[in-house]
């Protein structure tokens, strides 16, 4: 179940129609332009709908100038002369599933910011200094996928005169050469004339590592909702009407490109606060005394902007058959770095003790920490490992506990009160 979105709805026309969003965990309220609600940080994103783009400017000039800046923006409405300070737009009529597609993905984006800061803080607390990361923006670049259509022409012609590069992929077979072969920001799949080989497309980005969050545009002819709840449950980004304009083209395709990038470099940013000050030498994973700093900034941070910070507990158990301690060593050293890979990138794997690990989950409510924890167990489950004897393998078994942060909690009492599920005695960080 996905997190549920505290989103502002600013209507500059009095009369906006906007499909029902709460059965996709959105939750609006109404802003009516005043200043009072802007003070505040207990929402996730403001989404702005307006007949014309162009007065939304002092709208957005209001928002940059309150303490809900940071805030991400969307917007729904007709025009050519997009203003600065949006991070997404949407053309009307908008999908459900498109607008609150769009909102969860600049939600989560601005949450991973959000913690390369934090973490990168605690990082020089703990004498990290260096976070130097490659910058790897430049032009952005983009896969088209399909027959090449008149569409396509112009979708070329647009993104090039906004020094983006296109490339062109008119087969499936083709297209995954390309994606397999250098890292895009953007995949637009011609969906008018083949639209389930765009849906398989897009499927199997989806289920591919390095290519998960690689945004796709379906190009499409239709407007008709089960076709984008469709398209939406298939892994797409956002549907791209047929009929758009060079603006349109340039600004969707562009700014979900621009999103790729963002994304890329905080991951890039999160990798550099790895460091022998910051981790535990023996699991790669955080310290402990580390991830206790780290938690409690989140749960200070949580507390005033009513976000939810989950936890997980793990506790490796020895196989039943006799190992040496080194086999059994490896084999934990072996699942840490399995961890990594099993969680997000702003998550913060921590290695408590020899076998206790934990996973800190920002934003996180505890039925996804639960989610979590159901995860890496089935992989444990599945997984072996080598032992004493190569012939014969071994499985750890794995307990886990999980915890939502409450009111004013602390650090170690969350962590205390997830230890107690596992029958942990309180324990020190070190």
């Amino acid at each position: 179940m996905a997190r549920i979105l505290d989103i502002l709805v600013f209507d500059g026309n009095g009369e906006a129609s906007l499909p029902d969003l709460s059965r996709l965990d959105i939750r609006t309220r109404n802003w009516k332009g005043d200043a009072g609600p802007l003070n505040t940080t207990n929402f996730d994103a403001i989404l702005m709908v307006d007949d014309e783009i162009d007065r939304l400017g002092p709208v957005i000039d209001q928002i940059n100038a309150s303490p809900s800046r940071h805030v991400p923006r969307l917007a729904i409405a007709d025009g050519t002369d997009v203003p600065d300070g949006l991070d997404a737009w949407l053309r009307p009529p908008a999908a459900a599933n498109q607008i609150a597609s769009r909102l969860r993905a600049l939600v989560r984006l601005k949450v991973m910011e959000d913690i390369v800061r934090r973490r990168r803080a605690a990082a020089e607390v703990f004498g990290h200094g260096d976070f130097a990361v490659p910058d790897d923006s430049g032009r952005p670049t983009v896969l088209f996928v399909g027959e090449a259509t008149t569409r396509f022409l112009d979708l070329r012609h647009a993104l090039s005169r906004a020094d983006a590069d296109v490339v062109a992929a008119f087969s499936s077979y083709s297209a995954f050469d390309y994606l397999h072969e250098r890292a895009f920001d953007a995949v637009v799949l011609n969906a008018t004339t083949r639209q389930e080989m765009a849906f398989t497309i897009s499927s199997a980005m989806r289920r591919n590592a390095r290519l998960y969050h690689t945004p796709v545009l379906l190009l499409s002819r239709s407007n008709r909702q089960e076709e984008a709840d469709e398209a939406f449950a298939r892994g797409v980004s956002d549907i791209l009407p047929w009929d758009a304009d060079e603006t349109e083209i340039r600004e969707r395709v562009l700014r979900l490109a621009s999103e790729r990038q963002r994304r890329r470099k905080a991951r890039a940013q999160l990798d550099a606060c790895r460091a022998s000050k910051t981790l535990d030498a023996d699991s790669g994973l955080f310290k402990a005394r580390f991830g206790l700093a780290h938690l409690q900034d989140l749960l200070n941070a949580g507390e005033k902007a009513h976000r939810p910070t989950g936890l997980v507990l793990m506790r490796l158990g020895a196989p039943s058959e006799a190992q040496s301690d080194a086999a059994i060593r490896s084999a934990r050293i072996q699942f840490a770095s399995m961890l990594r890979h099993l969680l997000r990138a702003e998550d913060c794997p921590v290695a408590m003790s020899n076998d206790v690990y934990a996973a800190i989950l920002p934003c996180t409510h505890l039925d996804g920490a639960d989610s979590v924890a159901e995860r890496i167990r089935a992989i444990a489950e599945c997984t072996a490992f080598e032992g004493d004897d190569p012939l014969k393998a071994f499985r750890l078994t794995v307990e886990t506990g999980t915890s939502e942060a409450r009111g004013a909690e602390t650090a170690e009492a969350l962590i205390e009160r997830t230890q107690r599920q596992l029958g942990l005695p309180k324990t020190k960080a070190v």
